[in-house]
């Protein structure tokens, strides 16, 4: 297999950000992005041959790299849901306060496929940390895909609903205790605690290091 360069697919997913921050994803083709790269479609579907290859390639990145950052924030001896939910109310927070990165993400969570690979990344992340629960990765999935997908509702539609971004994280959170059958002191606990946390965080210096470290991201 061809080495394929990485430069040009910086450029591609430079492009792409750009793109579906301006527009929905269903209203850009492959021959829309090649065509900003200024490439052909058969040079595009070298590095990626279906639309849905590169959001959730986008989609990844941007993830793993809001991990890596709550990593250096956690505590080692927090519980798998408070890393949940540390991590759902700064990500949302610096959504919030950037417009370009908000709407990429209203544009891609608008696509089921890109929903599923939203999950996918958290359920990957969040494995390793599943050793002592009382529950299964099965259940732990079946709840975030549960509550993701009400979420993202809530966040799509979040300016005629009047509901800003702490609003929709503590929903997001307290449905996914629900139903892995936390009780509501121990809910509310992880919540008042995440809020704390998140207030002594500079969002500024989240989205910095975000865009430091993804080579297509502008912010």
């Amino acid at each position: 297999m061809a080495v394929k360069n990485t430069k040009r697919r910086e450029e591609i997913l430079t492009a792409a950000y750009r793109m579906f921050s301006e527009n929905q994803y269903d209203q850009v083709s492959l021959s829309d992005i090649a065509k900003a790269v200024g490439i052909n479609k058969s040079l595009l579907q070298h590095y990626y041959t279906q639309k849905i290859e590169i959001v959730k390639t986008m989609l990844g990145e941007l993830l793993e790299t809001s991990f890596t950052y709550m990593e250096k924030l956690t505590c080692r001896e927090d519980e798998l849901f408070q890393r949940i939910s540390d991590f759902n109310m700064l990500f949302f927070k610096g959504v919030a306060n950037n417009y370009t990165l908000r709407q990429f993400i209203l544009s891609s969570v608008r696509h089921s496929e890109c929903l599923d690979a939203w999950v996918d990344t958290i359920c990957s992340w969040l494995r390793c940390y599943c050793g002592e629960a009382t529950f299964s990765f099965r259940q732990l999935k079946t709840a975030l895909v549960f509550a993701m997908g009400g979420t993202m509702h809530l966040f799509i539609h979040q300016d005629e609903l009047d509901i800003d971004y702490h609003r929709f994280c503590s929903v997001h959170i307290r449905a996914i205790l629900a139903l892995l059958n936390y009780d509501a002191p121990r809910i509310e606990g992880i919540i008042e605690q995440t809020d704390r946390r998140i207030d002594q965080i500079d969002v500024a210096a989240f989205l910095n290091y975000c865009e430091a470290n993804i080579p297509w991201l502008v912010l």
